[in-house]
């Protein structure tokens, strides 16, 4: 409801706000409760408290209603009230030729405990919201309100037909910074590890940081420098099992096991397919050291992808008698190892960010902060995709903690050790 160009969120308001983006954009004025503002945001209950003039200005003006007469504030004009100015509500993503008055009165009704213009609210209004909230540092607030409305599960289910691995990176963005913000850690998990996976426009060389952006875009709270970190030491493991083989076939020490006369032509032909192989998949190149003045490169686009072309190398053999020779037989079992902790389908929790352990272990869980271990523990551990759904995440332990950093660790390590876990 609007009264004399003032929207109303509560008609006991004993305040307006006057809202805009920034200096000389259209203001938007809504009439609020100064108490209910304090009590659910830190930012308005500093700001309307007697030690800025914000708040002074506040007490003098309703100290000369009741003066004046106007006892009952319901019934007290809004052109009467007093008025506060708000410049700038956040690093929000409205489309072109939109504005922040609907996304204001959302964020102020869903603070008086009103529900919002829409029953079912986009994932973009929600992740605006979640924007706004941080700007007033109010997230607790609206986190409260949104799960008791449950409008994340509800989109959810309109959703869970969808794998959701053609998403496109501002809707995960949006989904991983709703998480986040509005404590649901299921997101947090699924789209930060989706994002790990799937690569980041943001993360590509010479692409600089832009404040005009939406919060989503540069995640708060140093999470953006850890999935940074995360996804480039998975890619790093990844092309160890590459550097393994190709080390172990130009070490002069013989592979072919079965001792024939065509083991030595055997290691030969197996070394000549396997860089031709990595080469033509675009995972090795081929530099001399002579003179070398090219710049570190490293692998953009989808991981899943990438372990998807490694597997279709063929079982390249010299003749019939060396049919399981080569490094099919010997890699596919390491790139198995590697899968079941980055397959987006089992839902594993220890790739993507475990909301929890960052929220109360971060010191001690995160890749970004962790010292390299010098040798990979073994992995034994996969997660399955029940016990995510049953809400194992929710009743976390040191156990939780402990797997985190085993899986943290065979990813971090210096060496791989492969040479362990190769059964050839």
């Amino acid at each position: 409801m609007a009264t004399a160009g003032v929207i109303v969120i509560s008609p006991e308001g004993d305040l307006v706000l006057d809202v805009r983006q920034e200096e000389g954009s259209q203001q938007f004025s809504y009439r609020v409760k100064s108490g209910t503002l304090r009590a659910s945001s830190r930012y308005f209950d500093n700001l309307l408290s007697d030690r800025f003039s914000e708040g002074q200005s506040l007490l003098a003006a309703l100290d000369h209603l009741k003066i004046s007469g106007h006892t009952d504030v319901a019934t007290t004009p809004v052109g009467l009230l007093p008025r506060i100015r708000i410049v700038n509500v956040g690093r929000i993503g409205l489309s072109k030729g939109s504005n922040i008055q609907n996304l204001m009165a959302d964020f102020l009704s869903a603070i008086h405990g009103q529900p919002l213009a829409t029953a079912s609210p986009p994932v973009a209004n929600l992740a605006n919201l979640a924007v706004v909230a941080d700007r007033f540092d109010a997230v607790e607030s609206l986190a409260i309100f949104v799960q008791r409305r449950r409008y994340l599960q509800a989109t959810d289910a309109k959703s869970k037909s969808r794998t959701g691995n053609n998403m496109p990176e501002e809707r995960a963005r949006q989904k991983l910074l709703v998480g986040v913000l509005f404590d649901h850690p299921p997101w947090v998990t699924r789209y930060s590890k989706h994002l790990i996976m799937r690569d980041s426009a943001q993360w590509r060389p010479g692409v600089e940081t832009d404040d005009s952006n939406a919060l989503w875009w540069d995640l708060p709270y140093g999470m953006e420098d850890e999935l940074i970190q995360r996804r480039e030491h998975i890619l790093e493991t990844i092309n160890s099992i590459q550097s393994h083989f190709l080390k172990l076939y130009t070490s002069g020490e013989r592979q072919c096991k079965l001792g024939y006369d065509t083991s030595r032509e055997c290691d030969s032909y197996q070394l000549g397919e396997m860089v031709r192989f990595f080469t033509k998949t675009s995972t090795l190149r081929l530099q001399g050291t002579i003179y070398d003045n090219s710049e570190p490169t490293y692998y953009l686009g989808d991981i899943d992808r990438l372990l998807e072309s490694l597997r279709q190398c063929s079982s390249y053999q010299i003749d019939r008698n060396h049919a399981h020779c080569g490094l099919r037989s010997r890699m596919i079992p390491l790139l198995d190892l590697i899968q079941n902790q980055l397959s987006l389908e089992i839902s594993s929790l220890d790739i993507g960010i475990c909301a929890e352990c960052w929220k109360n272990h971060r010191p001690g869980y995160a890749w970004s902060l962790a010292k390299r271990p010098i040798i990979a523990p073994l992995l034994n551990h996969r997660v399955s995709a029940d016990s995510y759904r049953a809400g194992h995440h929710r009743n976390l332990s040191s156990s939780c903690l402990n797997r985190h950093i085993a899986v943290r660790d065979f990813f971090l390590a210096v060496e791989k050790n492969w040479a362990a876990r190769d059964a050839y």
